[in-house]
């Protein structure tokens, strides 16, 4: 990208997609750990803020490679960035899937919570030992070589080297791992997601319908918001990713190099990658939002960690309220207690009313994500 100008704003709206990205992860990450909440959904939810923190640590490699063309992170920085690169991208796709997978199964099968659970963690293992094989060839392969581009007239005065990311792999064989990683990381994975996806709208159509006539319909809405999470979540994984891949596909294996070679395809095929790169690290944030909003238990915890804040920096007349209300206590508890000598021949009397009324009265509990 040539205008200085919209560099500059490509790199603000990433830099805040970054910290909004840390933060709220985190904000998500230890809200699960410190309610100890260890059930499948949010062992995957606390994998995929993991794997989105560190993706996002990659806008800061491309970010400063668009206003220096030169890499300036050195042969350590080639192989990081590339391999945090492929290593999320396999995380959170499989991730996502494993999310779609586990919803569905949560509404169809009848397997324990913890049986449940030691699938899950075996899962998170497979999805990490597959992403750190996937990047194996920039692991060992990649090194840090002079540019061969011709220099331009400002790099002629300066005469400082330019330094790019190189792989000792041949052509053909960088092709073959492409197109590898396009089968373990884009078809499969896909397929995983859209199926249970599909399967999920179904289950949550019908759970609509038959909600009326439930029961136990604290249940209902438990399940429901679970599945409305993951369908979130998918979603925008979907809208973000997609056209990452269909760009990378378009340029790699559709369009031809002479073509690419012509000046204004070649800055609008810039333009479009950046606007691709940026909202492919948008899921980022969205992913953490969706968690926020639509988990009952994140936003019961706030509202009572904002009325324990409001008890503590109360106000003056609060306070006094709170005084007067003391003495009104007390002499409402000494007419209480006439009250209840008054009332304790009334309730031997009529103590088989009572017990009925109390079978009555059952204690609701409502379950939330």
């Amino acid at each position: 990208m040539q205008n200085t100008f919209l560099r500059a704003i490509f790199v603000a709206i990433n830099g805040l997609i970054f910290v909004g990205s840390i933060i709220l992860n985190l904000l998500a990450i230890v809200y699960i750990l410190s309610t100890r909440d260890k059930t499948t959904i949010a062992m995957l939810v606390v994998n995929l803020a993991i794997a989105d923190m560190i993706h996002a640590m990659g806008i800061i490699f491309f970010s400063s490679n668009l206003f220096t063309r030169s890499w300036v992170f050195g042969e350590f920085g080639c192989i990081f960035s590339l391999t945090a690169d492929v290593l999320c991208t396999v995380v959170i796709v499989y991730t996502v899937a494993a999310l779609s997978f586990e919803r569905y199964i949560d509404a169809r099968s009848t397997l324990t919570a913890k049986f449940r659970s030691l699938i899950t963690f075996g899962s998170l293992v497979l999805i990490w030992t597959l992403g750190l094989l996937v990047p194996y060839p920039f692991i060992f392969y990649t090194y840090l070589a002079e540019s061969n581009s011709p220099p331009s007239n400002n790099s002629l005065k300066n005469s400082t080297p330019m330094y790019t990311c190189q792989s000792h792999l041949s052509e053909r064989e960088l092709l073959v791992h492409e197109i590898i990683l396009y089968v373990i990381a884009f078809i499969i994975p896909y397929s995983i997601i859209v199926i249970f996806s599909l399967k999920l709208l179904k289950f949550l159509r019908d759970w609509l319908k038959r909600k009326e006539k439930l029961t136990r319909t604290s249940v209902a809405r438990k399940r429901t918001r679970g599945v409305k999470l993951v369908l979130c979540i998918v979603l925008s994984f979907l809208i973000c990713y997609t056209p990452f891949w269909a760009f990378k596909f378009y340029t790699r294996f559709i369009v031809d190099e002479n073509v690419v070679r012509r000046p204004v395809l070649q800055r609008i095929l810039s333009y479009v990658h950046l606007l691709v790169v940026l909202l492919n690290h948008f899921e980022s944030i969205l992913n953490p939002l969706f968690f926020i909003v639509l988990t009952e238990r994140f936003c019961l915890t706030f509202s009572k960690h904002r009325q324990r804040r409001s008890r503590l920096f109360g106000t003056p007349s609060s306070a006094i309220i709170l005084a007067g209300g003391r003495k009104s206590m007390k002499m409402a508890a000494s007419t209480s207690t006439v009250i209840a000598k008054s009332a304790k021949t009334n309730g031997l009397l009529a103590g088989h009313n009572n017990h009925y009324d109390n079978k009555e009265k059952m204690p609701v509990i409502v379950q939330s994500l």
